[in-house]
């Protein structure tokens, strides 16, 4: 086990040299329900993702209004406590999370091999540490380890194996029912994913040959009864935060082509399992699937369908290592069928726990079978370890940060408008401005109604000083989101900038209507009118700036200067 967990440190050591990443930044960098214990109770009454002025609508935010996760904010808010906003802190933790799921993988695959047991032949143990190894090292996993946010789905995965070990690990009691119940509780709180428990159980249960008592249905009912609290639990704090909303299209869904995309999808994922290169964060969203990969997708399910049906009698073990695969995948499934774009690596994360198994169960029946070839079958296995930790070493530092990420990922999708946005933003934060333009351009094109590239591209041109462009673009800007404070804002310190001061006083003024409060606007009305020679109008906003943000020197010092330019006592 200790040489499992350390080479699962080894080949991650490299995300301690990671940053915070996309989704990391609304979540850690940027969370107000961080900023205190009250704001944390937030967690558990609204979706994942927070905002200052409240739960964004379902409608604005699409399937993640219906993410439910509150433990993944508790996670963050104790790390942040422990220390401060040092990523590797965070990915401390979350490496050592994952070096605990692999520990849990050998004890299930020993488990169901039950390479423990008198008289068992090496060959299990064997085929027990190999699948382990493969698990420890995956490419696959590089999302879900090497970016903070993916700690949702190693720690709904911990949480559900350690109420398999609880409950396989003795008789049935309502002590240990209970326990894994709080578990599996626990697990869904960091992710919906933790809803597979009841299923993976059973199979594991069938694998290492566990027993009721009373036999039959009524002792298995009491075995699982108490896992009820958990789900129960769950159910009432989830109906309160999202009521019965589910990461699905619903109604705007049509069944068109979703099944072949969903067959797409299960090569897409299913070949990364066996061939995990290249890696990708995303992939082009409105592009028809290929031949390939809905052929692909299709021989994997028939084959996991026969495994399924072959093993149910004849190997509990393959059995449940098929389980373990394709129960995670079906709400995937679901949401590709029902028209919500689902791919992403990070939900491999459990169910390559049932990819081992069923690779370790091949391992032990090879060596069984072919018992003078042990030594080139071992080669061939550490063969592959070493090649997917390789594979992972070099992956690791593509989430280093957001422009090394999403280069990474625009090199490999140069289709998708959405990645050319996510660049030039992250080139803008980085101050990168004008290698910010083109991608923003390119983004801003293609996706002439989605307001954030338009937004930013408006910003890169004012930070260029070429007001001819910035004004235009804020303009366009202004028609997708005409009660926007922040766009009109802009639109007033570039129509100053150029000149165009009346314009610019305007523009303000439009602002402070909409947001009577926001001390920037007041400020820089003040400062417009200054320039125009009409301090005395410049008084009032600039008292009023002062007045909402009292430690503002600009404002101080405008308010003196318009004070003594209007006559006036300072």
């Amino acid at each position: 086990m200790l040489f499992v967990v350390s080479v699962a440190a080894l080949v991650y050591a490299g995300a301690l040299f990671n940053g915070f990443v996309y989704d990391d930044v609304q979540l850690v960098v940027e969370n107000p329900w961080l900023r205190s214990w009250s704001g944390l109770a937030n967690a558990f009454t609204h979706p994942l993702f927070p905002s200052d002025d409240g739960p964004i609508p379902v409608t604005a935010r699409g399937p993640a209004a219906s993410y439910f996760r509150p433990l993944a904010h508790v996670l963050f808010f104790s790390l942040q406590a422990v220390f401060g906003l040092e990523a590797w802190g965070f990915h401390l933790v979350l490496l050592l999370l994952h070096a605990a799921v692999c520990a849990l993988v050998l004890w299930l695959l020993r488990a169901c091999l039950k390479a423990r047991e008198a008289g068992a032949s090496s060959s299990a143990e064997w085929g027990a540490l190999v699948g382990a190894l493969l698990f420890a090292v995956h490419p696959v996993h590089t999302e879900s380890v090497a970016w903070v946010s993916g700690c949702m789905d190693v720690a709904a995965t911990l949480l559900v194996m350690l109420a398999v070990r609880l409950m396989v690990s003795g008789p049935s009691s309502w002590g240990r029912g209970m326990g894994a119940g709080l578990l599996w509780g626990a697990g869904l709180l960091f992710k919906e994913v933790a809803v597979v428990l009841p299923l993976v159980l059973w199979a594991t249960d069938r694998a290492v040959g566990g027993l009721v008592s009373p036999p039959g249905l009524k002792g298995w009912v009491r075995r699982y009864a108490p896992l009820g609290v958990g789900a129960l639990g769950y159910a009432a704090l989830r109906l309160n935060a999202v009521g019965l909303s589910v990461p699905l299209e619903g109604s705007e869904g049509r069944a068109g082509l979703y099944p072949v995309h969903l067959l797409a999808l299960m090569g897409k994922l299913g070949g990364k399992l066996f061939w995990p290169h290249p890696l990708v964060v995303t992939i082009p969203t409105q592009v028809p699937p290929l031949a390939s990969e809905v052929v692909v997708g299709s021989v994997l399910l028939l084959l996991l369908a026969g495994v399924l049906w072959r093993a149910w009698r004849v190997s509990p073990a393959l059995f449940a290592g098929g389980v373990w695969l394709l129960a995670p995948l079906l709400p995937v499934f679901l949401m590709q069928l029902r028209g919500v774009e689902a791919y992403a690596e990070r939900f491999l994360y459990l169910p390559s726990v049932g990819f081992c198994l069923l690779l370790a169960v091949g391992v032990k029946w090879l060596l069984e079978r072919w018992p003078g070839h042990q030594r080139a079958l071992g080669l061939a296995a550490g063969g592959v370890v070493v090649v997917f930790s390789a594979l992972t070493m070099a992956r690791v530092p593509d989430w280093r940060d957001d422009i090394s990420l999403w280069e990474d990922t625009l090199a490999k999708t140069p289709d998708e408008p959405s990645i050319y946005a996510y660049l030039g933003a992250s080139y803008l934060k980085a101050r990168r401005v004008e290698e910010a333009v083109a991608p923003l351009q390119v983004a801003a094109e293609a996706l002439p109604h989605l307001y954030q590239p338009q937004s930013d591209l408006a910003v890169a041109y004012a930070l260029l000083g070429r007001m001819d462009l910035a004004i235009p673009q804020l303009e366009r800007v202004h028609s997708l989101r005409p009660k926007e404070p922040v766009v009109l804002h802009n639109l007033g310190l570039a129509l100053r900038k150029s000149g165009r001061l009346e314009e610019a006083v305007e523009r303000f003024r439009a602002v402070l209507k909409l947001a009577p409060r926001r001390a920037d606007s007041h400020l820089e009305l003040g400062r417009t009118l200054l320039q125009l020679g009409r301090p005395a109008e410049a008084v009032a906003p600039l008292e009023e700036a002062l007045r909402l943000r009292p430690d503002s020197a600009p404002a101080r010092d405008g308010l003196q200067k318009a004070r003594l330019a209007a006559g006036a006592s300072p």
